[in-house]
């Protein structure tokens, strides 16, 4: 009968630390901006007023010249929201690292006619730029960001591994792994918001999800199991961890 238990509780507590470790990867972050239409037709005429002339600026003038500004800010919905996973985010970050720079297709801007692509490539070209002013900074967060992501995955396998075999301290790489995940999610997204807002407009956010914030707590929940367990061991109230492994056998 104990051997039994033991079994259901190992499964039960492994299926828990994969479904936490899946939510936090899957979590998305969420980019959201109010205003969108007013941010484009501050943008073009910024853009047009510039005094250093470039193709962007060139084209800004084109647009207000010929009277397609308007078409093209009303081609914008009021709010623009795009999300991207923990996972989905890293893949992001590798192409990143690997071009310097994004293209339209990592940020998912449309381009079904003329007036939207050149959005889409105004809108490109200051996410560049302002990823150029800050690269120094930036190339060591997404180094951080890249590490993290196997740290994580090793933590909540290191943690399962010892629930598997029975041994002490099973809870410690799971709060860890979890804290980092879900911390290092909740500090990019004030950073972006905090950088986007100063730099770029102020009526953008970035922003996690529930399914993150429901990894964590079942991440949480976990170790507080598992931590208890330890303590009735340690204070002589549970199995020890030879009895178990030898319930098992």
């Amino acid at each position: 009968m104990k051997k039994n238990y033991l079994r259901v509780q190992k499964i039960i507590c492994t299926l828990l630390a994969i479904l936490s470790l899946v939510a936090l990867l899957t979590g998305p972050v969420t980019f959201k901006m109010d205003g969108a239409k007013d941010f484009a037709s501050d943008t073009i005429e910024n853009f047009a007023n510039a005094k250093k002339p470039t193709a962007m600026s060139m084209a800004a003038n084109a647009a207000i010249n010929s009277g397609l500004k308007d078409d093209l800010v009303k081609e914008l919905p009021k709010k623009v929201s795009l999300s991207e996973s923990y996972l989905s985010l890293y893949h992001l970050v590798v192409r990143y690292r690997e071009n310097q720079k994004l293209k339209s297709s990592d940020l998912k801007l449309p381009a079904k006619n003329s007036l939207q692509e050149f959005l889409s490539e105004l809108i490109l070209y200051l996410v560049n730029s302002e990823l150029k002013l800050h690269e120094s900074e930036l190339q060591q967060i997404t180094q951080i960001y890249q590490l993290s992501l196997w740290v994580v995955c090793f933590l909540y396998i290191l943690g399962v591994a010892l629930l598997i075999f029975n041994r002490h301290f099973a809870w410690l790489p799971i709060l860890v792994g979890s804290v980092s995940a879900f911390g290092f999610q909740v500090f990019i997204c004030n950073y972006l918001t905090k950088l986007a807002q100063q730099e770029v407009y102020s009526k953008i956010w970035f922003n996690y999800s529930w399914l993150s914030v429901a990894g964590f707590a079942v991440a949480l929940v976990l170790v507080a199991f598992l931590f208890y367990q330890d303590w009735r061991k340690w204070r002589g109230k549970g199995p020890k961890t030879s009895e178990l492994t030898e319930t098992e056998e």
